[in-house]
């Protein structure tokens, strides 16, 4: 008896709500990936640091494998302005991690940098919920979620959720809850950005690859000439079409 009205329940759960998937499907069912984080670059010395993080992967890769050459870095001119920056940047990365650098090829390892700019749907969202977050009822009346994950002492004879109110209170309350307390203070302002760009560095003896590293960067769409003009046509650019029209957001261009 029990195991039937299990059943019905089940049943009309599954009918008023249409939330049980049957399981069988004649294609995949689509699902989202684990929330994770994405450094967007807003300064040149952002640029500076993803340099010196790749001077340290590559520092480490390399290591007793150079014996007594050195690795040339490239300098063709006439790339994104991104890219030309941080040819420079890695070369004074390298060097100061202790890695020999030559001013020409010849009997060098090559560090070929590989550049490419993807422009996303601009509707895209990030789709992120932070539990516990600040709200202000009326006022004079919080109501704080989440208000422990703040590293707030608690002191002999004061309440601690007295406490934790006036400190939040004591620096502009909700902007410090929101952004120091849970943790939100690291993310970029701004909606999700439209442009990523992928960057590769790979060195190579001859035709072996012995190092390769590649990372993965928002940019700021209000800074596009940077990431997408070559700095050889005057910042003009131009448009190649790969797969689709970039106006459709779908696409990978090249400028």
């Amino acid at each position: 008896m029990k195991k039937a009205l299990l059943l019905l329940t089940t049943a009309v759960v599954c009918g008023s709500l249409a939330s049980c998937a049957s399981r069988y499907a004649d294609a995949p069912v689509p699902t989202r990936f684990a929330n994770e984080d994405q450094q967007k670059l807003q300064a040149a010395r952002h640029w500076q640091l993803i340099a010196d993080h790749f001077a340290g992967q590559l520092a480490g890769s390399l290591s007793g494998k150079l014996g007594d050459r050195a690795v040339h870095v490239p300098q063709p001119g006439g790339e994104q302005y991104f890219v030309e920056g941080f040819r420079e940047l890695l070369v004074t990365s390298l060097v100061n991690k202790g890695v020999p650098v030559a001013d020409n090829p010849s009997g060098a390892l090559i560090a070929d940098v590989r550049y490419n700019a993807y422009r996303f749907n601009p509707n895209r969202v990030a789709s992120t919920y932070y539990y516990g977050t600040a709200t202000a009822l009326t006022a004079g009346l919080w109501a704080i979620g989440g208000i422990a994950a703040a590293n707030v002492a608690s002191a002999p004879g004061v309440d601690f959720g007295a406490k934790a109110l006036v400190g939040a209170a004591g620096i502009e309350g909700f902007a410090w809850v929101a952004n120091e307390a849970l943790g939100k203070g690291k993310y970029a302002s701004g909606p999700t950005p439209r442009s990523e760009i992928l960057l590769t560095v790979s060195v190579s003896d001859g035709g072996r690859i012995i190092s390769r590293q590649s990372n993965i960067y928002y940019t700021a769409d209000e800074d596009d000439a940077l990431y997408w003009s070559r700095s050889g046509n005057g910042g003009t650019g131009k448009t190649l079409k790969v797969v689709d029209d970039c106006s459709r957001g779908e696409a990978k261009c090249v400028r």
